[in-house]
């Protein structure tokens, strides 16, 4: 069996990258130890190191008296629905857009991809007038309908790229075939978009996930509250117990890297496929 010779060119590209992924997981080791230690040893000689005393309690604390279930929960309603919708409406609009010929068509598309010049915090005072007069504040409604108008635009960028690739000579054999419109587009053209889908997905989640400022101002009750909010709660007036918050923390960064590991080989196709495409 022949081996590769060994090159400086090659030690350096290993050097570099074994640096590189230290420097990626570190701030995942960081947080973990971070969640395990106790104030003295957060703010003391041990800021790096492994805990001297595990305390595992400080995600039972999180948990129960944190309400980080709860808040949890909240997130996982709210980031689901908007996913949802802002998935499906994005599709359709995108299809319409690049499918059907009508009136104003490039017009539509033009005003529908302005909405990414506009950032979702610019527009949080007419939007709270809007939310208030629509009677959805401290709901879930509250947040699920800015979040899904906010992020349309960016996915139907994302997926009309895709369905501008497709062949149209598909479409032309399922309508000779007497399929419908929406049969056509729901079991021919979404299932070639996988990829598309699950990249629009993971933009959509970072954001609404992670999102602060609509879910503080839109909400003032805990049975709305999301996981960025609920932390923000955990700081106390006079002294924090930073221990339970980085548990809290780990908690919150859990779905994300879930996601990734589920779905980073899907972006991999979509990101090929973009570079073919281009």
């Amino acid at each position: 069996m022949k081996h590769s010779p060994i090159t400086v060119k090659g030690v350096v590209k290993t050097v570099f990258l074994l640096i590189w992924t230290v420097a990626c997981l570190f701030p995942l080791y960081w947080l973990f130890t971070f969640s395990l230690k106790t104030n003295n040893e957060i703010f003391g000689g041990n800021v790096v190191g492994l805990p001297n005393y595990w305390i595992w309690s400080n995600y039972v604390d999180a948990w129960g008296a944190g309400k980080m279930s709860l808040y949890l929960r909240n997130s996982i309603i709210t980031t689901a629905a908007t996913l949802f919708f802002t998935l499906l409406l994005s599709f359709m609009s995108s299809y319409g857009l690049l499918r059907m010929r009508w009136k104003g068509q490039k017009v539509t598309m033009t005003y529908l991809l302005l909405g990414l010049m506009i950032p979702m915090h610019a527009a949080l005072l007419p939007l709270l007038g809007t939310m208030l007069k629509l009677g959805v504040l401290s709901t879930h409604w509250g947040l699920i309908i800015p979040y899904t108008a906010f992020n349309i635009p960016m996915a139907i960028l994302i997926i009309s790229g895709f369905i501008g690739s497709i062949p149209l000579d598909m479409e032309e054999a399922a309508f000779i075939d007497g399929s419908g419109i929406y049969r056509t587009a729901f079991t021919i053209i979404l299932p070639m978009l996988v990829p598309a889908m699950v990249t629009a997905a993971i933009f959509v989640f970072l954001q609404v996930w992670n999102e602060l400022l609509m879910a503080s101002v839109f909400v003032s009750s805990d049975n709305v509250r999301t996981l960025t909010v609920g932390i923000q709660q955990m700081f106390g007036q006079y002294q924090t117990d930073w221990g339970p918050i980085g548990a809290a923390l780990v908690i919150g960064t859990l779905p994300t890297l879930i996601l990734y590991l589920c779905m980073s080989s899907q972006v991999q196709k979509s990101l090929i496929a973009g570079a073919v495409k281009g």
